[in-house]
């Protein structure tokens, strides 16, 4: 989309409710224009922005133009305790993990929320309490752990088993997870033990203790592609969940549609064992999105389910 289109849908967006717009990619911030973009939809009602970036466009000029547009938090990607674990990720060289740290400074600096994110490997499940001292010096408000789901060129074999975790790795980092929130939440010597939040995207479905796990694609959340397909989350970018397309029909339309909601409102009866039987009610089966992407079907059970596994173990979900 070039300004213009996306000024238009900036200001469709706010017509329709929208209140706050996150900027992904691909990487945004290689549209110069993008600040430009972010105004026309600040003049058009929304309050303000975020964004998605790995950081190495980032300098102090470009990112204070954007603050001043409207941006309020960005997520800089930081796949790796150390610039050799970040380049085994993302293949690129090490000169790119240095960039990503002077990218959350920049934000910083600007007055932008920063939270960094990466992705789930044997490695940075191993190097967990590194990565959260690593966030906690870089004084973030939180490390969010993305799960691999194969998506785009990410369905390619050599790159699935490059990222492949066993179950017992996951267990691993979501008991981790546990102890810092645990630790955070009770406090040690009366203070917190991390001030750094940790959370981990949908991909992995229920894995706090309390075994809870609810979809809300459509509701709170839509994604727009720069083709301006709609979609009901970030998780379902699929042509099967296609709702339709910003040019051909009226976003407001298009956010009432019931394909909006079809994914949301599956029944657990009807998704696959273990799900249909399952006696924890706080969930409503995993991330359906993931499981498209794993075996061709919203109906599937997860591949992992982090709930089952404790309640095997004789640690299910607390009541």
């Amino acid at each position: 989309m070039d300004t213009e289109k996306m000024g238009w849908l900036l200001g469709e967006l706010a017509g329709a409710g929208a209140k706050h717009v996150a900027f992904s990619g691909g990487e945004p911030l290689l549209r110069r224009d993008l600040p430009a973009i972010m105004r026309k939809g600040r003049a058009a009602g929304i309050k303000a922005y975020s964004l998605v970036t790995n950081g190495l466009a980032a300098d102090a000029a470009r990112v204070a133009q954007l603050r001043k547009a409207g941006l309020v938090s960005a997520q800089v990607s930081l796949d790796g305790v150390d610039a050799k674990d970040h380049c085994a990720v993302r293949q690129c060289p090490p000169i790119a993990f240095y960039r990503a740290l002077r990218a959350i400074r920049l934000f910083q600096d600007a007055g932008v929320v920063v939270d960094i994110a990466a992705i789930v490997t044997p490695r940075n499940i191993a190097r967990a309490p590194e990565m959260v001292l690593l966030a906690e010096a870089l004084k973030v408000r939180s490390l969010r752990y993305c799960s691999f789901v194969p998506t785009g060129r990410a369905v390619s074999p050599k790159i699935a088993e490059r990222f492949a975790c066993e179950p017992a790795q996951l267990d691993q980092l979501l008991e981790f997870m546990r102890v810092v929130f645990e630790a955070a939440k009770k406090g040690r010597d009366g203070k917190r033990a991390s001030t750094v939040g940790m959370l981990i995207d949908h991909g992995i479905g229920p894995w706090k203790a309390d075994g809870s796990f609810r979809c809300d694609s459509g509701e709170a959340v839509c994604y727009i592609s720069s083709e301006g397909d709609l979609y009901p989350c970030p998780g379902l970018i699929f042509d099967r969940f296609k709702v339709g397309n910003v040019y051909e029909t009226p976003i407001a339309e298009l956010l009432e549609s019931p394909a909006m909601s079809r994914v949301r409102s599956i029944d657990r009866a009807s998704i696959g064992e273990p799900c249909a039987s399952c006696d924890n009610d706080r969930c409503s089966g995993g991330c359906r999105g993931a499981a498209f992407a794993t075996s061709g079907s919203e109906l599937a059970a997860p591949r992992y389910c982090n709930v089952l596994r404790r309640k095997k173990r004789g640690r299910g979900p607390r009541r």
